[in-house]
């Protein structure tokens, strides 16, 4: 009896456990492709990335003073007053910029009609927290209308 106690719950442990979602890492990447040079452009910098689908970070410059996340959007930019970004990588970019006072961190949004970005400041706004998606992962909830507009990029074909 004990037995299948323990079994049922490893079992209802690995229904919940996050899994790789090979589609999304795959769209993302064409994202992050396509925006790449527009993003060196804007920054005066090249960018790296890491082939480990593990890394927090997207991208970062040879001397890891810049730092860039992008996250792809599947909606128009008005469909929400709010967008979402893991608690955790806005943890790891403040532990960056801790560490080095010359490390900036931007993070870019890719919408379906436009994309959208903001520095990252020193100091954390005071962004609302919320657990959501499938595993309840705690996200940031950051106002679109604090985010500004990247010019000369409108759409990327890859995220229509």
């Amino acid at each position: 009896m004990r037995l299948n106690y323990i079994f049922f719950i490893f079992y209802k442990l690995y229904q919940i456990m996050p899994t790789f979602n090979k589609p999304l890492w795959t769209l993302g990447n064409k994202i992050e492709d396509e925006i790449k040079p527009h993003l060196e452009e804007f920054l005066g910098k090249e960018l790296y990335r890491s082939d480990d689908i593990y890394d927090i970070m997207d991208f970062k410059s040879e001397d890891n003073k810049l730092v860039v996340e992008i996250k792809g959007r599947r909606v128009k930019s008005t469909a929400y007053d709010t967008t979402i970004i893991t608690c955790g990588k806005i943890i790891e970019a403040e532990k960056l910029m801790c560490v080095d006072e010359e490390v900036k961190v931007y993070l870019f949004f890719v919408y379906t009609d436009c994309v959208k970005y903001i520095q990252l400041p020193k100091e954390r706004p005071d962004w609302n927290c919320k657990h959501t998606g499938t595993n309840h992962i705690p996200h940031f909830l950051i106002p679109v209308n604090e985010l500004m507009d990247f010019e000369g990029v409108d759409k990327l074909k890859s995220n229509q």
